[in-house]
């Protein structure tokens, strides 16, 4: 036994063998997070077994008993009253545009694109389950009141190419060109472009489509 000059036991370190190190503790179990429970309005048993396989998920047939509602529109039944009562459980809408921004305001907790991937779908049911909001940054200005409505994300694939092209300051002959269209139905969609977004001008489309997120400028 190693004792000091005033006849004190060492301490452990002093005593311990060299080339010995201590035996770290155990590290504590990482709590598995249970999957959330996930409903359909309405049931969709397609969209179902989509959701089945992703792990984070699961899903019940009992709206009671889901953390999240998935819906492709606000249910009438909360419409009646879109304020967040206790408890209630958080409604996913999949809609974008003014369908998005009318389900928000009806009182869903968070929005998505219908055709959003499963890893962004299941991410968002996630997020909804604890407590967070889903939304899309075009429709954060509308939603604080600072501007009117987005436009409906309605537009065909042959209108978001022409919005694309109004964007680069491309004119009717130049589109019809481009998309190998007539000069006189280069013109109507340019028109049905500027109905859908409720734009006055073709640069009022341009800016209108880009804080809706259709186009990059």
């Amino acid at each position: 036994m190693v004792r000091f000059a005033d006849d004190t036991l060492a301490p452990a370190a002093a005593r311990r063998p060299a080339g010995r190190l201590p035996t770290p503790p155990a590290a504590a179990p990482v709590p598995q997070r249970a999957p959330v429970a996930v409903a359909l309005r309405p049931p969709d048993p397609d969209r179902a077994a989509r959701l089945a396989g992703l792990a984070g998920l699961r899903v019940v047939s009992d709206a009671l008993a889901a953390d999240v509602l998935l819906a492709e529109a606000m249910p009438p039944d909360r419409k009646e009253a879109p304020e967040a009562r206790p408890g209630e459980v958080p409604v996913l809408v999949l809609a974008e545009g003014a369908a998005a921004l009318a389900a928000l305001r009806a009182g869903a907790r968070g929005v998505l694109a219908p055709e959003a991937p499963p890893a962004q779908l299941e991410a968002a049911l996630v997020a909804l389950a604890r407590g967070l909001a889903v939304l899309p940054p075009a429709l954060l200005p509308a939603l604080a009141g600072r501007e009117p409505a987005p436009v409906e994300a309605g537009l065909t694939r042959r209108e978001r190419e022409v919005l694309d092209l109004l964007a680069a300051g491309a004119s009717n002959k130049v589109i019809a060109r481009r998309l190998n269209l007539s000069f006189h139905t280069a013109k109507a969609h340019v028109a049905s472009v500027l109905q859908k977004l409720g734009a006055s001008s073709r640069a009022d489309a341009v800016a209108r489509g880009a804080r809706a997120g259709l186009v990059l400028l």
